[in-house]
């Protein structure tokens, strides 16, 4: 079940609470929703555009992993954003990218390059920082993801 389909169920069980269930849970305090799955969500996140956008989605992992820390995420990189796996690559505030890729990592993200977008700009697998593995295809690797129950999100 999607994000959006879990906030429809919420509301849908909210809004036949009625006045009185409202009632009583505003002097009991917030009325929180029953987990739907014990297991923890998995994300995959397509990085394709630009460096901006791969730190602009790299900024959201973060911040999610602080409200929920059992999240997984898989960011797939490619096309122009293939640079942001690249050791040496800088983020638009002149940071290096590896150095939030390694704290990412250390949180159980993981980062997965487009061999096929390496092949065409003639990237080396030598340059790829160390927590990035090879696919052969990033948007297959997305598609499979998906496959197997990931949500999708591009920033």
């Amino acid at each position: 079940m999607n994000p959006r389909d879990r906030l429809k169920l919420l509301g849908a069980g909210l809004a036949g609470l009625g006045v009185t269930g409202r009632a009583q849970a505003q002097s009991q305090g917030p009325v929180m929703a029953k987990a739907i799955s014990d297991e923890p969500w998995k994300v995959a996140m397509q990085m394709s555009d630009s460096l901006e956008q791969a730190y602009e989605g790299l900024i959201n992992i973060q911040n999610v992993l602080q409200l929920d820390p059992k999240m997984r995420f898989v960011v797939v990189g490619y096309g122009k954003a293939i640079y942001f796996l690249l050791n040496g690559t800088k983020t638009p505030q002149g940071a290096l990218f590896e150095g939030l890729i390694g704290d990412l990592a250390n949180q159980g993200v993981q980062f997965r390059a487009c061999n096929n977008t390496m092949t065409f700009l003639n990237i080396p697998k030598e340059r790829l920082v160390l927590e990035a593995t090879i696919v052969p295809a990033g948007v297959y690797e997305l598609v499979k993801l998906q496959s197997e129950g990931w949500y999708y999100i591009k920033p």
